[in-house]
């Protein structure tokens, strides 16, 4: 078999006809979510056994959408020079019909129209800090004239839960532009970091 470089064919995308006058066109275009999640949410607690402590901070947010557009380049099968996600590999083809993505073209714009394709849900939870800290009991540190020596290990973004395939579903607006909220254009994902201290008092 061999595929048409031009119009519509086999392991091409299909859009919905939802006015249902039989036409794909402008009237079919529907609203598919928002980038505003429907709400946010923040957990913290902490709690102490003798000389140790431990606090813990958990947020996140439920609802929004989040048009993946680094994945519409990085899985667009439009350009034989662009890299692509290892995803691509199961395209549509005549040896594999039941590909997960269309098929690869040059000519059929269609495929990477902007649809809700390219929009995933952006809820998350994310563990955003932990710490545990440990008071060195009074009677060892006042031969230091010291009051207080307290040790502690704090881990900022230890881990998000999220179905999201980007990077990281926190994401803002694109360039600081409120119409390109939640457009996720190769966001930066926001960095995990270890941080070990002490808190001396004299």
């Amino acid at each position: 078999m061999e595929f048409r470089r031009d119009g519509t064919w086999l392991g091409d995308v299909r859009f919905a006809d939802i006015n249902g006058d039989n036409k794909i066109d402008e009237q079919d275009l529907a609203f598919i979510g928002s980038p505003h999640p429907k709400f946010t949410y923040g957990v913290t607690n902490s709690v102490q056994f003798k000389g140790f402590d431990a606090s813990l901070f958990v947020q996140g947010s439920y609802g929004a959408k989040i048009f993946n557009y680094l994945r519409r380049s990085l899985e667009g099968l439009e350009n034989v020079f662009y890299n692509q996600l290892a995803t691509a590999n199961d395209r549509y083809s005549a040896n594999n019909p039941n590909g997960q993505l269309p098929r690869f073209t040059t000519n059929n714009k269609n495929n990477n129209a902007v649809s809700d394709r390219w929009v995933e849900d952006g809820s998350y939870m994310r563990i955003q800090n932990i710490t545990i800290g440990y008071n060195v009991p009074k009677d060892f540190i006042k031969r230091a004239y010291m009051t207080n020596f307290r040790l502690y290990v704090s881990v900022q973004n230890l881990y998000t839960f999220t179905n999201y395939t980007g990077y990281d579903p926190e994401i803002g607006a694109f360039n600081r532009g409120i119409s390109l909220m939640n457009v996720d254009n190769g966001h930066y994902p926001n960095p995990r970091s270890f941080t070990i201290g002490a808190n001396i008092e004299f």
